[in-house]
């Protein structure tokens, strides 16, 4: 299952901060979004590799994954996912510093 520009979540313009879907220009200030689109589905990508390795018990790839994840945009559902992958693999508390957003 690949994600493309339309599967994502709206999200704010960096520039004008209008609400808006995945989209490669602003609606509103008609600002290049092509970067950000890019960004935004990699992320994704990375999310649903991660989903895949935990699901074939492949914990060590998964953990990179999460952590290329978490890199493109560190937000609340990369430190879950990462919280997950450690978890998984017996590093609790490494898991617990994930909830506090460390």
């Amino acid at each position: 299952m690949s994600t493309t520009a339309t599967d994502l979540e709206p999200f704010r313009c960096p520039t004008c901060q209008a609400k808006q879907d995945a989209s490669p220009e602003c609606r509103r200030c008609k600002c290049d979004l092509t970067l950000v689109v890019a960004m935004r589905e990699s992320a994704q990508a990375m999310h649903e590799a991660c989903l895949r390795r935990l699901r074939s018990g492949d914990y060590r790839a998964a953990l990179d994954c999460a952590l290329r994840r978490h890199a493109i945009t560190p937000d609340a559902t990369s430190r879950r996912l990462l919280g997950v992958v450690y978890l998984l693999q017996g590093r609790y508390q490494a898991a617990l510093d994930m909830r506090d957003g460390e």
